[in-house]
């Protein structure tokens, strides 16, 4: 029998605060033993459909397989992108112990907390960000600020409180005022926290313990000057090289100016490896331009591992880009989702063997 989880089976079966978790354990999982996690891959159509996969074995959940989703890409003639469809996102879930296909989930996965959120893998991107600003930011933050105020901005909050519950404060903006206000009263509600709409990103920026960039600029968001000593700052804008070699666009996108690059006493990525593949305006092109050396970024893989220390002063800028290898975390998700569901009696079971052949 193969289990089958729709978006409603889904919905709120895990708190941000369990994905968090199993994020992280995949990526250690990783850390461990790095041929347990894959670089995601995307192909461009030339309708301007894109599909991407996020491809994992994490360890310790004893499962193997992989997510992917499917967009279409609409390029605006300011060079932004939005998408006009959105295929329905599909997770493959293998027993890593004798190969059977445990489940197939198709959705977003929309937990317990923000069960409205739903936008291009939001969980598992919020959840890598998280783990990122447990390893790397102050242990007292209470001050956090957000550049951009939609479905991915909210998760991102959501999963910094769920890992800081001492967060108090919150500040965005985003340059339309219906938006930064909604964002601010529905997250004050959900959070049981002071969410304020603000009216310049710099506002945003300055006296932030923590700074989240959450948009999908084509150019930096805020200045690097700004940002206070002690701060972290996470980024997730993701790398358009397919596009741009594709000729659907002309220029890389990019959140972070080279004064942040500079100013970082620690940088951390998901995965280096996955710089090297996709290339982004944000960290690759300013290495290669001499703004900052390759070897002042660490990523995932060494710093949970113990390889690298993390932060070591109160007053050092630490620099996030979560560059979306999160596919090992994703499938201890995958894993969790199941026996979740499995215990709740939730789903549907095909009656179909998981096993193609057995000898």
């Amino acid at each position: 029998m193969i289990l089958l989880l729709g978006p409603e089976d889904m919905n709120g079966l895990l708190t941000m605060k369990e994905a968090v978790d199993a994020m992280e354990q995949g990526l250690k999982d990783w850390a461990d033993n790095p041929e347990l996690g894959a670089l995601r891959r995307r192909v461009h159509a030339p309708s301007g459909a894109r599909v991407t996969v996020h491809q994992g074995a994490p360890a310790s959940a004893g499962v193997t397989g992989l997510l992917t989703h499917c967009e279409q890409v609409v390029i605006h003639p300011d060079g932004h992108q939005t998408y006009s469809v959105r295929g329905r996102p599909v997770r493959v879930i293998y027993n890593a112990n004798n190969s059977e296909l445990l489940a197939i989930t198709i959705g977003e996965v929309r937990v317990k907390e923000l069960p409205e959120v739903n936008n291009v893998a939001t969980v598992p991107t919020a959840c890598a960000t998280a783990v990122g600003v447990k390893w790397l930011a102050r242990k007292d933050s209470r001050r956090i600020g957000i550049l951009g105020s939609r479905g991915q901005a909210r998760c991102q909050l959501a999963a910094c409180k769920a890992v800081l519950p001492n967060l108090a404060e919150a500040k965005v903006y985003s340059p339309t005022p219906e938006n930064r206000t909604r964002f601010a009263a529905e997250m004050t509600e959900l959070l049981d926290m002071e969410v304020r709409a603000v009216a310049s990103a710099r506002e945003a920026v300055q006296k932030m313990d923590i700074l989240l960039s959450v948009t999908n600029s084509n150019v930096p968001t805020f200045d690097g000057s700004w940002l206070e000593p002690g701060v972290h700052l996470c980024s997730i804008v993701s790398s358009n090289i397919g596009l741009l070699r594709g000729g659907f666009v002309k220029q890389k996108r990019r959140e972070v100016d080279d004064t942040t690059l500079r100013r970082a006493d620690i940088i951390v990525c998901n995965s280096k490896e996955q710089e090297k593949l996709d290339e982004p305006a944000v960290l690759w092109d300013p290495i290669q331009q001499g703004v900052i050396p390759w070897d002042k970024v660490w990523d995932f893989k060494e710093l949970l591992s113990g390889k690298v220390p993390g932060r070591t002063s109160d007053r050092q800028i630490s620099f996030f880009k979560n560059n979306a290898f999160w596919g090992v975390g994703d499938q201890v998700i995958g894993a969790l989702l199941h026996r979740r569901a499995l215990e709740r009696g939730i789903g549907s079971q095909l009656p179909i063997d998981g096993a193609e052949y057995r000898e």
